[in-house]
């Protein structure tokens, strides 16, 4: 076999590995071989030698086979040259698909890198672009408002200059105006996230300044309509034959003001929906103010005529004061409803508070001012008040001032105003705030009317109980007792001085604070137990003086009972005893040094005493009601035991008690027991006749019964102690006739 070149053992060993990985396992018939069968192996045993020259020439089988062994040789060069290029084809490939890839994976990078680059600078873009409109926005703004931007540049930033608007050029209740509000609040709201940005501060100022400016504008266009509503009624009234009712919602009162009421909720809703910007807390406090000053200018002229035709029509205070006030709610009731109508939200919204509500920093040491509708009904109350307040300050029946307060309190408040709420409106805010409703501002106009008719009623109370009770000069008739008991009345049979007191505190119970009240009853309780007792003291007879005081001062308490006050008074006085003694010390030893020096006890000691007295009234009218009745007693048992109490004294003026001979003692008995049965009826039957009441007469006789008996019983011991039972046999018998005819009394 020839030898092969290295360049063809390689390819022959690179086509052998490629067959045996295709190459099927073959048999194990040739078991004999160990030697591998590989192509080279194969091509060593099968191709023939080359022939010696000497050899002999091959036959011709074996030469055929040679010429195929010889052409499949050929052929295996071919393929084994068209494998190697194959192998150089596919190398090359996959060079130059590594190439491919690692350049689309460059190229990927690249563009992964371009994209995020892309979106970081339309991020930056899109940063940068965001705020300009808060900021370019300020020109347009301040057009539609009115105003005007200058721009002018410094040393170091450039300034923004807004300039006030002219009054007149503009309309505040278009949507236009309205946008450019809410669009400055967008871009104030942005900017106040912002305080980073370098020119924030300055264009926040900027929009400051246009708010001020708008909120000035809407200010000046409310009072601007107002006044022109006001002149247009004005107007409308002077062409009028008759003056224009007040209540219809049709008169000029009201519809004349329905025109100027979108400029009063234009600026109302501005200072709801925002803070308000410095230098514009007091615009909305000026239009309501306008709006008060131009209501009260046209109605009170309406309101003083109307109510003067009441006044000059009629003399009945409580009939003025009755339709007066009918016409007050009508009115207020009007005013309210306009009111909400104009401002777009009832006067107690918290918008409406007094401005010292709404600062946090008070301290409470100022009370607030009222809120403008306060204002408004109480100057429309005022002609009112002014035409009843001369009738209540001259008026002196206690029966009116009372039946005025009457009036006032519940026919007016209660039956009228209170029930009325509903209509007027209700702010829980408003009302935890302290801030009246409209109910609450009428009601407390009548309510300065009720003080005035009560202080009146206090003065004229105090003139009547200083007049009619501690004044009273009794006449013959007054002090006719007991033929004043025969009157058909049991008020008749009272003495002039209990009537005027019961009456004067009835009446004015329900219609004065408690506190004057009380010392108001104190007062007449205290003179009028006075003048009973001078009364009784000038009635002629002790019998019917004493009776006389008891029921007047039993009626007095009785009848004082249902007011359920208190009678007690605490007076508290100085006393400046200690003060004057250490006066006197220091001036006669002035000039002393001693520790016992005048100057230091009179700082020590000179202070004056408080002293502190605490009378009762009631207890007073007890101790004098007890002390009456004391007396009568006295009396009675000296009036109806004469004979016997003669007797007992005189035998009680000795040491031992001496008794008369017993003649003498039968004949005092004789006449004790006619006595009484002449005495004692009459006494009885006066007792009925003043008190008029089985028990209180019980309790009135009983002590003078019981010191009869006691008196007798009294005899009968002494009798027991100077004489024999045989003896005195005539005066036990009469002693017992007396005694069973003092306990069936």
């Amino acid at each position: 076999m020839a030898t092969l070149t290295p360049r063809q053992e390689e390819l022959l060993a690179n086509l052998d590995r490629l067959w045996q990985s295709h190459a099927s396992p073959a048999p194990s018939s040739s078991t004999y071989s160990k030697t591998p069968l590989t192509l080279k192996n194969y091509y060593a045993s099968r191709a023939p030698q080359p022939a010696l020259a000497s050899a002999a020439p091959l036959p011709p089988a074996i030469a055929s086979f040679y010429d195929r062994a010889a052409a499949c040789k050929a052929a295996s060069s071919a393929v084994l040259e068209h494998t190697q290029a194959s192998l150089d084809l596919l190398q090359e490939m996959e060079d130059r698909h590594a190439s491919v890839v690692a350049l689309t994976g460059a190229l990927y990078e690249s563009f992964e890198t371009l994209l995020h680059e892309l979106d970081e600078l339309e991020a930056k873009l899109k940063a940068m672009e965001t705020p300009l409109p808060y900021f370019t926005r300020i020109t347009a703004l301040a057009k539609v408002l009115g105003g005007h931007i200058d721009y002018s540049s410094g040393a170091n930033n450039g300034q923004v200059h807004v300039r006030p608007y002219t009054f007149g050029t503009i309309d505040p209740t278009s949507s236009s105006f309205a946008d450019a509000i809410r669009t400055i609040d967008e871009c104030t709201a942005y900017l106040e996230q912002h305080m980073e940005f370098k020119d924030t501060a300055m264009y926040m100022g900027a929009y400051t300044q246009l708010l001020a400016n708008a909120s000035q504008c809407l200010k000046d266009y409310a009072v601007a309509s107002l006044e022109s509503a006001k002149d247009q009624v004005i107007s409308a009234n002077a062409k009028q034959a008759a003056h224009a009712d007040v209540f219809d919602p049709m008169s000029n009162y009201y519809v004349q003001f329905h025109v100027a009421a979108p400029a009063c909720q234009a600026i109302t809703n501005h200072f709801q929906q925002r803070a308000t910007a410095p230098g514009t807390e007091l615009y909305l406090a000026e239009v309501l103010d306008a709006y008060v000053s131009q209501r009260v200018a046209l109605l009170l002229p309406a309101i003083s005529a109307s109510l003067g035709t009441l006044d000059a029509s009629s003399s009945d205070i409580v009939h003025v004061l009755r339709v007066g006030c009918q016409y007050l709610v009508r009115l207020c009731q009007a005013e309210h409803q306009l009111f909400q109508h104009m401002f777009g939200a009832p006067p107690t919204a918290s918008i409406f508070l007094p401005m010292q509500l709404q600062d946090d920093d008070n301290d409470g040491d100022e009370e607030p001012d009222d809120d403008a509708f306060q204002r408004l009904v109480l100057q429309l109350c005022y002609p009112l008040y002014q035409c009843v307040r001369p009738r209540l300050i001259k008026e002196q029946d206690l029966e009116v001032l009372c039946e005025s307060i009457e009036v006032l309190r519940s026919e007016i408040m209660e039956a009228q105003i209170r029930p009325r709420g509903s209509l007027f409106g209700e702010d829980k805010v408003a009302r935890a705030a302290g801030v009246g409703v409209a109910t609450e501002v009428l009601e407390a106009a009548i309510e300065r009317m009720v003080g005035d008719a009560q202080e009146r009623l206090i003065l004229c109370t105090q003139k009547f109980i200083r007049d009619e009770i501690e004044g009273f000069q009794p006449s013959p008739a007054d002090l006719q007792y007991p033929e004043k008991l025969q009157a058909p009345s049991v008020y008749a049979t009272w003495y002039p001085t209990l009537e005027h007191t019961l009456m004067c505190l009835s009446k004015v119970y329900r219609y004065l604070n408690r506190h004057i009240f009380e010392e108001l009853a104190q007062e007449a309780v205290c003179i009028c137990t006075a003048s009973l007792k001078m009364a009784s003291a000038d009635i002629t007879g002790p019998c019917d003086g004493g009776l006389f005081l008891i029921k007047h001062l039993l009626t007095l308490r009785e009848r004082i009972t249902p007011f359920d006050i208190q009678f007690a008074v605490t007076e508290k006085s100085l006393d400046f005893t200690s003060t004057t003694d250490a006066m006197g010390n220091m001036l006669s030893d002035a000039f002393s040094l001693s520790l016992e020096n005048s100057l230091l006890g009179l700082i020590t000691h000179g202070i004056p005493h408080v002293n502190t007295t605490t009378s009762d009234v009631k207890k007073d009218l007890e101790h004098e009601l007890k002390r009456s009745c004391t007396t009568f007693i006295e009396f009675a048992l000296q009036t109806l035991g004469g004979p016997l109490t003669l007797l007992l004294r005189k035998a009680t003026a000795t040491k031992p008690s001496k008794l008369p001979p017993l003649p003498a003692v039968a004949s005092v008995l004789h006449d004790f027991i006619q006595h009484l049965q002449v005495q004692a009826p009459p006494l009885q039957q006066a007792i009925h006749n003043y008190l008029m009441h089985a028990s209180t007469e019980a309790i009135l006789f009983q002590p003078i019964q019981n010191g009869l008996v006691a008196s007798t019983e009294q005899l009968k011991a002494l009798l027991e102690q100077q004489y024999a039972l045989a003896d005195r046999v005539d005066c036990d018998a009469q002693i017992q006739v007396a005694l069973a005819f003092i306990l069936q009394l």
